[in-house]
């Protein structure tokens, strides 16, 4: 089976596993782990491919991040956890229907970079107009960050290949 049946297959699963949990409908509560409109940047906060344990850096990245939810430097923030990058995604984005154009890391297989734990990172979403102002605030508190692309209407793509609207997946 080549690549793209491969993500396709897996990226299908991940929708159909969180629809079944109700990712789909979130509490109240998880409202800045959703993404809000079309045209947003993303972004993908932290050391990503870093497996060790640094409870200093997990530790940095989180009060950094909490400080840009404050400052609303940020419309969402989705943690990453064991169902990977594509999972984080997902869930910001099935609740309103909002789906995302990404680029994945090119020195990272694309499944392993995707579906994979990556360590201590998230997901972040931020309005157009205060993307500069993000950027400028993570570098000046030394956290990682890497532009993974925008919130779509509904459509799913990744690195230029389209997996269908996040609403019929």
């Amino acid at each position: 089976m080549d690549t793209q049946n491969t993500l396709l297959n897996k990226v299908l699963a991940t929708a159909a596993k969180l629809r079944q949990e109700g990712a789909d409908k979130p509490a109240p509560e998880e409202s800045f782990g959703l993404f809000r409109q079309k045209g947003e940047m993303i972004y993908l906060v932290g050391e990503a491919g870093s497996r060790e344990v640094n409870l200093d850096n997990d530790y940095k990245i989180q009060k950094v991040m909490l400080s840009a939810m404050r400052k609303n430097l940020v419309s969402c923030v989705q943690e990453v956890s064991d169902g990977g990058i594509f999972e984080a995604l997902l869930k910001a984005g099935m609740p309103a229907g909002l789906g995302f154009d990404i680029t994945t890391d090119s020195e990272i297989p694309e499944e392993q970079f995707l579906f994979e734990d990556p360590g201590t990172c998230a997901v972040v979403a931020v309005p157009i107009e205060k993307d500069e102002e993000l950027v400028r605030f993570l570098f000046d508190n030394n956290v990682t960050v890497m532009t993974l692309g925008h919130v779509t209407k509904g459509d799913i793509r990744i690195d230029d290949q389209s997996y269908g609207n996040i609403r019929q997946i």
